[in-house]
């Protein structure tokens, strides 16, 4: 990174915080808890109802024990699925975290606050805390609630608190995608997005759907917060050109979010939606706190998307090479030292679409920030954790495999036996989820090869076989 990009990226982030000096704050929580990693046990939290629009949460719940591991906790709103933790534990020799269910709720309370409110759940975590002069505490993503959990332990133990995540308003800005496109447009350039603007009422909204409307064929509404294609929604443009005046765009838009549940969804983002889409890599990111290193681009992968919202359906090692390759990978070093700058720590995902006709002119836009673990980031980590180096042994992730039965995951992990991970190849089928039968969604799960090739191969083959597990 040069010293031009440095200083701009501080310069930005120095402005940033004169405007907001609440980014970086942890003062809330208390004197104990703060940002980073410590040595010692770590509490894995995967709270996403806060992301979700629709659909069940339980089931992610799981993949908190591919990063967990001996002497971890694993906090869940219900007992796991007993065959995925066999699995997690035998099949893939993780270890045995001690996994813990909060009391009940009285209300509807995001996990966290769950346990907060479990007087035993937070005795125990204090005494652990206590044990070893410290805890560090994994969230899925670091909301208010993981933070205000942290500080009820730290107040409890009396002793340090780390969480593994960005303050809790550094956290809510860098998902927000209306705050994350204005940041590309400062740091790198209002080309390096596509038409993007906010609205925050009916009206706003039906003129600037209007404007995107003229500059392509279809528009983009998005949810700031919502988890990638569940807060998408896209309609024709030219079906917004037929309407006479924006009234009657704005009675059309209020009758079709509505639909959706989405009463008042205000802000929301409003972008021209790209067609000629050439691939969508994403860039997967570790940002050291601030004086520790500069951010780490772990990777970049193309990610599999499907549906007119571009629902994410699995990644592959990205196919590109040579200069794109490392423009991508320098802008998003460069978008994650800013969020170092305002205080970020921890995992952090940057997706973007690759525009034009082919690869040698494309256009690379940034759409969204996921300050979070995700889709492709606990597998890659996984397979770090799995075979020392996932670059040697290049993955392949596939999402919610089905068929027309509804298997458990034991009928699931029976029917891929003779395919699961081989430690000593350092290669095999990975199942990264419960089964249809536990979720009411499909299986994920990933293919680890010595080749993309074989990782391939192999995947093509799982999907084969999970779709046919379970049937009578």
């Amino acid at each position: 990174m040069s010293p031009s990009d440095r200083d701009r990226a501080t310069r930005l982030a120095s402005r940033l915080l004169e405007q907001d000096p609440r980014l970086p704050d942890t003062g809330l929580f208390g004197p104990r808890v703060g940002t980073g990693l410590r040595p010692g046990p770590t509490l894995h939290i995967h709270d996403t109802e806060r992301l979700a629009v629709s659909g069940l949460t339980y089931g992610r719940e799981h993949r908190a024990l591919l990063l967990a591991g001996d002497g971890d906790l694993v906090a869940m709103s219900h007992p796991p699925v007993r065959a995925f933790q066999e699995h997690c534990r035998d099949d893939l020799n993780l270890g045995a975290p001690s996994i813990f269910v909060p009391g009940a709720p009285r209300r509807p309370v995001s996990l966290s606050v769950r346990t907060l409110d479990d007087v035993e759940a937070l005795g125990r975590l204090g005494g652990i805390a206590r044990a070893y002069g410290g805890l560090n505490v994994m969230p899925y993503i670091a909301t208010g609630d993981v933070w205000a959990l942290a500080g009820a332990i730290a107040r409890e133990s009396g002793v340090p608190i780390r969480v593994a995540g960005p303050p809790t308003v550094l956290s809510r800005r860098v998902n927000d995608k209306i705050w994350f496109s204005a940041r590309v447009s400062e740091l790198l350039g209002r080309r390096a997005l596509p038409m993007t603007t906010a609205a925050r009422g009916w009206a706003t909204l039906a003129h600037r759907v209007r404007q995107c409307a003229r500059s392509g064929p279809s528009v983009g509404i998005k949810l700031p917060s919502a988890s990638g294609a569940s807060g998408n929604f896209v309609i024709d443009a030219s079906l917004v050109l037929r309407l006479p005046s924006l009234k009657a765009v704005a009675g059309e838009l209020r009758r079709l979010l509505r639909h959706l549940g989405w009463a008042e969804p205000f802000p929301m983002l409003v972008s021209v939606w790209e067609e000629s889409v050439l691939l969508t890599p994403s860039a997967q990111l570790w940002i050291p706190r601030r004086g520790d290193g500069d951010p780490i681009v772990e990777g970049v992968f193309d990610q599999k998307v499907e549906g007119e919202a571009g629902k994410f359906v699995g990644c592959t090692p990205s196919s590109l090479s040579g200069p794109l390759k490392e423009r991508l990978a320098h802008e998003a070093a460069l978008l994650g030292l800013l969020f170092q700058e305002l205080g970020y720590f921890g995992r952090c995902s940057l997706d973007s679409i690759l525009v034009g006709e082919e690869l040698s002119d494309a256009e690379v836009h940034w759409i969204e920030c996921n300050g979070r673990w995700g889709g492709t980031s606990i597998p890659m980590t996984l397979a770090n954790r799995l075979v020392g180096d996932w670059a040697h042994h290049p993955f392949v992730v596939i999402g919610s495999a089905r068929g027309e039965s509804a298997p458990t995951f034991e009928q699931v992990r029976a029917a891929v036996a003779d395919l699961l991970f081989d430690r000593a190849r350092g290669a095999g089928l990975i199942l990264l989820s419960p089964a249809p039968a536990e979720t009411g969604i499909g299986v994920d799960f990933m293919s680890v090869g010595r080749s993309l090739l074989e990782a391939q191969r192999a995947a093509s083959r799982a999907i084969d076989v999970v779709s046919r597990a379970g049937a009578a």
